[in-house]
């Protein structure tokens, strides 16, 4: 009777460890790249934005082990899931000397103060103390497809101004051109405003995230003839979640629902 009673908790602390961590909940796994974090520097819990020629790589494998890799040195460790908990322990620090180690430094102060964690948009993974302050943000760092990477000109697209779902021409006077670089940021140029912010590609899965446009007409810097495009393709982007290549040179941009969103040519 002992025997089975043992034997019966040793089955749930086993099934419990296992699920702390469990393999099938998978994205969180990967390869992350900082695009925001706390600075040791200042006293407020306002984030600063690393420099976009700077690479900082979170790796968390499936086995609970993580690495960090800057521009100098390396940062390592282990790290426990429990649903959205996350912590970080273990952590060691190579000791190179660095021109500017204050990123470094800041990952290093903020790992062991991370309590849990939230991924938005598939793509956007925040870390945060046990208060709730966001302490880093990453961005999926999956290379995009090759293809998918270079210039496309916009040609047909969904208007806002219309509930049809049939897109829209682009009028032949005007040049629109989205960029998709290999490290995951885009920018769309328009004759008036700009679009920028990343993206992630996985498959034929695509998703846009920080999001950002300039406001000239708004700003009273240029007067903007008419917006609706730049609105347009702003709101798409929001809704983006798949892609469709056709011959390389024709790209399709869709919704959850697979509808068709815009259409661009190389």
């Amino acid at each position: 009777m002992k025997l089975m009673k043992l034997l019966t908790l040793l089955l749930v602390t086993v099934i419990g460890l296992v699920s702390c961590n469990d393999p099938s909940d998978d994205t969180l796994y990967g390869e992350w790249r900082l695009d925001k974090y706390n600075c040791i520097a200042t006293s407020s819990y306002g984030l600063t934005q690393v420099n976009e020629n700077c690479d900082y790589i979170l790796q968390l494998d499936n086995t609970g082990v993580f690495s960090c890799t800057t521009d100098c040195n390396t940062i390592s460790g282990i790290f426990e899931k429990n649903k959205n908990a996350l912590k970080f322990s273990g952590i060691s620090f190579t000791e190179l000397a660095c021109d500017d180690m204050m990123v470094e430094r800041s990952i290093v102060f903020n790992l062991p103060s991370i309590k849990s964690y939230e991924i938005t948009d598939d793509s956007i993974l925040v870390l945060k103390d046990d208060k709730g302050h966001i302490l880093m943000e990453f961005i999926s760092y999956n290379t995009p497809d090759e293809n998918l990477c270079g210039k496309w000109r916009l040609e047909k697209y969904n208007c806002i101004a219309t509930s049809s779902i049939e897109l829209t021409k682009v009028n032949e006077g005007l040049n629109c051109i989205l960029q998709l670089n290999n490290v995951g940021l885009f920018v769309c140029t328009t004759d008036c405003n700009n679009i920028s912010g990343n993206f992630a590609g996985d498959k034929a899965l695509l998703t846009f995230s920080n999001i950002s446009m300039t406001e000239k007409a708004v700003e009273g810097i240029i007067s903007c003839d008419d917006m609706e495009l730049e609105r347009s393709i702003e709101a798409n982007l929001h809704c983006v979640k798949s892609y469709e290549l056709k011959n390389n040179n024709i790209l399709y941009l869709k919704d959850a629902y697979g509808h068709i969103l815009m259409e661009l040519t190389k």
